[in-house]
């Protein structure tokens, strides 16, 4: 088994559990999240994104696979010539649009598409950030991306892939352990057998958060667990998990999860001119 085989195996095993047990991967999955993807472009970016701007020239034309609401394409856009954000969810690309139009931002547009497109597309920067867990082809999404590259490839990702970092409570949810998602371990050796070595950067200063709304009681911490988890029966996960609220979260004026595991940002880019 090689290193795109081994990647495609453990995508498909963790599909499997998912759709099991909670609600599938897939594009109607991210919908119901896709308002809270919207960031606001003019902000000062994350170091991760910092570093990706590092790389850029001024009049990079930029391409992000699968960017969603435009939380990374677009504070690359500001400091580029244009984007293309080719994102095959409906719900993404209205609040991507919506970020567009409500700041302004010219040269900036969603294609509907998945990746690998059908038709030739190109660029000087092409991005993608917290897509790869989820792809099974991988070889053929990074060979695309690659080719599409006339400059610089990007992938940011995390040390824990995002779908990783709940594994404790995973395990207490559905009393079984999760299929884990391919992170920078399996995605390396499959860009090495396709003959690119890229740099590896992790950025120590940026652990893996995200802006959410924190429970203030018992009710909202279930709530809040259901969102993590998306679980087919909530009634099942509540009568598990309502004894342990007190160990899955520190309580204070808001309820903080314990269970996460740690995690930093990281970027993996290679030139391809």
């Amino acid at each position: 088994m090689n290193a795109a085989e081994h990647y495609r195996a453990m995508v498909s095993a963790c599909q499997e559990q998912q759709a099991r047990l909670a609600t599938p991967y897939g594009e109607s999955y991210w919908d119901r999240f896709a308002h809270t993807y919207r960031f606001d472009p003019n902000r000062l970016p994350e170091m991760s994104i910092r570093e990706v701007i590092r790389r850029m020239e001024m009049e990079d034309e930029i391409i992000e696979i699968g960017g969603g609401a435009g939380r990374v394409g677009l504070p690359l856009r500001l400091r580029g010539k244009s984007l293309r954000n080719v994102e095959p969810s409906a719900a993404m690309r209205e609040q991507f649009r919506l970020t567009v139009w409500q700041h302004q931002i010219e040269h900036a547009e969603a294609i509907a598409s998945p990746w690998p497109m059908s038709e030739s597309i190109s660029a000087d920067l092409v991005v993608t950030a917290d897509v790869t867990y989820f792809i099974s082809e991988i070889e053929p999404f990074l060979r695309a991306m690659h080719e599409a590259a006339r400059r610089r490839a990007a992938i940011l990702t995390w040390t824990v892939p995002p779908p990783n970092v709940n594994v404790k409570l995973f395990q207490l949810a559905f009393g079984e352990t999760q299929a884990p998602s391919p992170g920078f371990r399996e995605l390396l050796p499959v860009l090495w057998e396709m003959g690119i070595v890229p740099d590896v950067l992790v950025v120590n200063d940026e652990p893996f958060a995200w802006p959410e709304r924190r429970p203030t009681n018992d009710d909202e911490a279930l709530e809040f667990v259901y969102n993590e988890l998306s679980p087919r029966d909530e009634g099942a996960v509540a009568e598990r998990l309502r004894p342990l609220i007190g160990e899955l979260f520190m309580r204070d004026d808001a309820y903080f999860p314990t269970w996460r595991t740690p995690s930093r940002a990281m970027l993996i880019t290679w030139r391809t001119d």
